[in-house]
């Protein structure tokens, strides 16, 4: 969330502004100013036209501040705004229902639907004053129009968009299932994308315009970036599909537990009476040793490559604590746990785990990226 410039914590909420911004403040300023030009000659129409980017920005901040207090209405924890070149987003964590999903949701483009509302009112009278309203009546103009289009896109129904996360929301509610909800509202996201490129590669041709550049680059960027986030919602789906099948007894690695005070010559033949015993179906480099306490606590990892390189001569007199790295405190985990329970531990706590059995017995070794790997595999 950081790596840009700090605007404080509206509503208790960290708010950053991305230095992307300014290439979008940049690119308004090339494009607006020209129209500015027809009533303000010079450098201020220039000026005029970063003060259109900076009221954007704004609507833009209404829009994320909306999303924001309605996730901790909900219940979530908020944990930043980022306004950049895109637009903005909100972070935030925790679990709700579709309903309040579903507000979530919405909250942001009806906030730019009040906005244009409210400017296009406003636009009304200063028009009606001699002169047309000059400079202000054509920001009003354009404000209106902006939020406008920024109401209605994000209402489109796939993600990464507003309308998208409402989709996911009316299907989670109908299916009981948030998943399948994420599944349509990111096909659709694709389809979304795929209208939109060839909306701006065909459109204007078909309106009878030329078609520019500029146009082909937005449609393409814009379809690039729905298409990236559809994707990546696809993707999430598919991952959290794989989150009930995880268990902690399927992914561990096979270990033994050995008494802390043991030598290395002791561990070596502790490990390889297991493998005898049919611990493992490989070799001593197979089978991970973890140093537990008289009670049974384990404190420690035998590291097999600075066990192997114990010479044969001090074996008997070198304590395995030498060859070992130290666990974390109570880095152990039940051999039965599994799913989203297995996933939080290994998220809130990554490296390695001590798998044990109901008595406390080592019965495995657990690595983060083992259980991560379950889930990202494609």
């Amino acid at each position: 969330m950081r790596g840009g410039i700090s605007l404080g914590r509206p509503f208790g909420v960290p708010l950053w502004l991305s230095p992307s911004w300014f290439l979008f403040a940049a690119l308004i300023v090339w494009i607006f100013a020209p129209v500015v030009q027809l009533r303000v000659p010079g450098a201020a129409s220039y000026v005029v036209a970063f003060g259109y980017a900076v009221m954007l920005l704004v609507s833009v901040l209404l829009h994320e501040v909306a999303h924001a207090l309605a996730a901790k209405w909900s219940g979530m924890r908020v944990t930043g705004i980022v306004l950049n070149v895109w637009g903005g987003f909100t972070s935030h964590e925790g679990r709700t229902g579709p309903g309040r999903s579903l507000l979530i949701a919405v909250v942001g483009p009806v906030v730019n639907a009040v906005i244009a509302l409210a400017a296009w009112q406003l636009g009304g009278v200063v028009r009606d004053q001699p002169g047309g309203g000059g400079v202000l009546g054509l920001l009003l103009g354009a404000l209106m129009l902006s939020n406008a289009l920024l109401a209605v896109f994000n209402l489109l129904p796939g993600l990464p968009l507003d309308g998208g996360h409402a989709l996911e929301a009316v299907v989670w509610k109908v299916r009981g299932d948030r998943l399948a909800g994420t599944v349509v509202a990111g096909w659709v996201g694709r389809v979304l994308a795929v209208v939109v490129f060839a909306a701006g590669l065909l459109g204007p041709r078909l309106l009878g315009w030329q078609t520019s550049l500029t146009d082909v680059v937005w449609a393409a960027l814009v379809g690039a970036l729905l298409w990236q986030g559809a994707s990546e919602a696809l993707r999430f789906a598919s991952q959290q599909r794989r989150v009930p099948a995880l268990s902690a007894r399927e992914l561990q690695r096979p270990a033994i537990g050995v008494n802390a005070r043991a030598t290395v010559e002791e561990v070596v033949r502790s490990a390889r009476a297991a493998i005898d015993a049919g611990a493992t179906a490989g070799s001593t480099r197979d089978l991970e040793v973890v140093l537990v306490t008289d009670d049974g606590h384990p404190v420690a990892v035998v590291d097999t490559t600075a066990l192997r390189q114990v010479p044969q001569e001090r074996r008997t007199s070198l304590g395995a604590g030498a060859t070992a790295r130290a666990l974390p405190p109570r880095s152990w985990l039940p051999e039965d746990l599994s799913g989203e329970q297995l996933l939080q531990a290994v998220q809130v706590r990554p490296g390695e785990h001590v798998v044990v059995d109901r008595t406390g017995r080592v019965r495995g070794l657990l690595h983060t990226g083992d259980v991560i790997a379950a889930v990202t595999a494609r």
